[in-house]
């Protein structure tokens, strides 16, 4: 089967829904978790190599849709933590109906890779609430109550963000005539009221300060494969969602600059100074997911700027990173049943591979040199300061003191693992969970393999954001 026009150009996306729709109806014959999962990871790994391989170099699909080498580095950066943590989810033998879960991870990859590369608030909205919507359920999946209670709070915030992602659109519409993104707006002030709106409605879903709220009890109290897969995947087609959206409106810039440096600087310093104070491992690392929130934040300062495209590379890599070791470190958890910190004690001495791996994306995490973290945090505070504003300067020495203190209750962590004695016991780790820190490691040794690729397809492409 051919696909006509352009439309083939969608087949990455188009793999994940037909993947969904074999899964979910073999599933039907007999609930084999495993196999159901392996199929599901085959269609997934299927989607990231054709992507991989696909040049995208200006292709409008329709009026709505642009694929380029920005879309083809953002759908790598989310199918590859969608994918860790689908395979994650082997671990949980106990909960049934998988073949639902995989169908919901792929759905939910299908849109994600819909949503980023639409350039026209209809078609993102619907990409996003079909988002949205699985992943309600795949929050709730397990039905235990610290699942159901993290679905209900997920929901309602997520119900009252979509309002006002829609009130956001309609003003949007009014002021500009148009819902493609770019259009010229008629009336400044309705423009500029739907601009602070779709940051309120889509700053829920990156969980930024102070719309974070929901994100620690959901990560706390879903499954981890759940938690890694919430707080990457949707976490980056969200923001590259919202990098679609403002990077598309120059007139915006002034405010969109001064709006996201206050962001970025409380988000990362509130999720950090709260995660000292977390004696429970997972919940400590829900804050640092929104301490990571703030960092991402900084590349709005970088709009309209002469280094656009270095920035796209870096934020490319640090949203690559992010995925092994937030995906990763959430994945690791999976292997214990406490969560406490007291629980990590004497870990080297139980589990020296688990020890070593989980340290590794800790200090990732961090951004110690040797691993990707580092790479990708060097490279997007280095953009963010390229552009020589004192705004800039200012937002990036906050971002490099939160970055050493989030060594304190990272390091907090190993020194448990490494130097206290603890329960006895052994502890195995997944290898989605050791692959997710080797991987942090060869690419944080072999960095510039990633940054020469991802810039030659940066470079290769003929309009960035839609060719707007």
């Amino acid at each position: 089967m051919i696909l006509p026009g352009n439309y083939g150009y969608l087949w990455n996306s188009l793999l994940l829904f037909i993947g969904a729709f074999v899964v979910l109806f073999l599933s039907l014959a007999g609930e084999r978790r495993n196999i159901l999962i392996a199929l599901g990871a085959i269609f997934a790994l299927s989607s990231l190599i054709l992507t991989i391989l696909q040049t995208f170099s200006g292709i409008q699909v329709n009026s709505s849709i642009y694929l380029t080498g920005y879309s083809k580095l953002f759908f790598i950066a989310i199918l590859v933590p969608g994918i860790l943590s689908l395979i994650g989810s082997t671990r949980r033998p106990e909960t049934g109906q998988p073949g639902l879960m995989v169908f919901i991870f792929l759905v939910s990859m299908a849109f994600m890779l819909l949503a980023i590369s639409s350039y026209n608030l209809l078609y993102i909205f619907v990409a996003f609430e079909g988002v949205s919507i699985p992943t309600y359920v795949l929050a709730a999946y397990g039905k235990g109550d610290e699942e159901l209670e993290a679905a209900t709070k997920y929901f309602i915030v997520g119900a009252f963000s979509t309002g006002l992602i829609i009130f956001g659109i309609s003003l949007y519409y009014i002021s500009t005539g148009s819902l493609f993104l770019g259009a010229h707006p008629l009336f400044s002030n309705i423009f500029y009221l739907a601009m602070g709106l779709l940051i309120f409605g889509f700053g829920f879903k990156l969980a930024i300060f102070p719309l974070h709220g929901w994100a620690i009890d959901t990560y706390t109290g879903t499954s981890n494969p759940v938690a890694s897969f919430l707080s990457t995947s949707s976490k980056i087609m969200t923001l590259i969602v919202l990098v679609n959206i403002f990077f598309t409106s120059p007139s915006f810039f002034p405010y969109l600059k001064i709006v996201f440096a206050i962001i970025s600087i409380l988000t990362m310093t509130f999720g950090n100074v709260v995660a000292i104070s977390q004696n429970n491992v997972k919940r400590m690392l829900a804050y640092s997911s929104i301490a990571q929130a703030g960092y991402f934040s900084m590349i709005f300062l970088v709009a309209g700027t002469s280094v656009l495209k270095f920035a796209v590379v870096s934020l490319f890599l640090y949203a690559l990173a992010y995925g092994f070791m937030k995906g990763g470190s959430f994945l690791g958890l999976e292997s214990l049943e406490n969560y406490d910190m007291e629980n990590f004690s004497g870990m080297y001495r139980r589990s020296p591979a688990f020890a070593i791996s989980f340290s590794i994306l800790l200090l990732s995490l961090a951004g110690f040199p040797g691993t990707l973290g580092f790479i990708g945090k060097y490279f997007l505070f280095l953009s963010v300061l390229s552009t020589g504003t004192p705004m800039a300067l200012v937002v990036v020495i906050f971002a490099v003191l939160n970055s050493v203190l989030s060594f304190y209750y990272y390091g907090r962590v190993i020194m448990y693992m490494f130097w206290r004695k603890g329960p006895e016991g052994r502890v195995r780790g997944s290898y989605v969970f050791y692959a997710s820190a080797f991987f942090t490691v060869l690419f944080g040794i072999l960095y510039f393999l990633l940054f020469s690729y991802a810039h030659g397809v940066i470079t290769a492409a003929t309009g960035l954001f839609g060719g707007l």
